[in-house]
């Protein structure tokens, strides 16, 4: 009897250990490429809302994307976190896309949620953090 109770329990064990990390389980997260279309303009969109919510007088712009994951809800769940520092253009130019960031800025580590349901349209930023890092 208990050689029947190992067998199954090595058994299990060996299958569980085979299921692939990678699929995209209902209530989990999925690690995301960084340079995905999806990831790279939402994080687009968290830096420009951090600039519009923000009361410093300068633009902040997109140093680097550090990590991005999904997790399927009710529509999908983004996790973005992203790198920005501060430029030396002020918020009352037009136009800050060719703004560099500044050397003496210091970077602010971001993570942004983002709630999408794609079918309706509907696109919410659910959770905001920025801290200099």
């Amino acid at each position: 009897m208990k050689f029947i109770i190992i067998a199954v329990c090595l058994f299990g064990a060996a299958f569980a250990t085979s299921i692939e990390p990678t699929k995209h389980f209902l209530g989990g997260w999925k690690i995301l490429p960084v340079d995905d279309p999806t990831v790279v303009q939402l994080a687009a969109k968290g830096v420009e809302c951090y600039n519009k919510n923000s009361n410093n007088i300068y633009y902040n712009k997109l140093i680097k994307i550090k990590k991005a994951a999904s997790e399927i809800v009710a529509g999908m769940l983004y996790e973005i976190k992203f790198l920005i520092g501060a430029t030396d253009c002020v918020k009352s130019e037009p136009d800050a896309s060719s703004c560099k960031v500044s050397p003496n800025a210091i970077p602010k580590l971001c993570t942004y949620h983002f709630w999408i349901k794609s079918w309706s349209g509907f696109e919410q930023i659910t959770q905001v953090s920025c801290v200099p890092v």
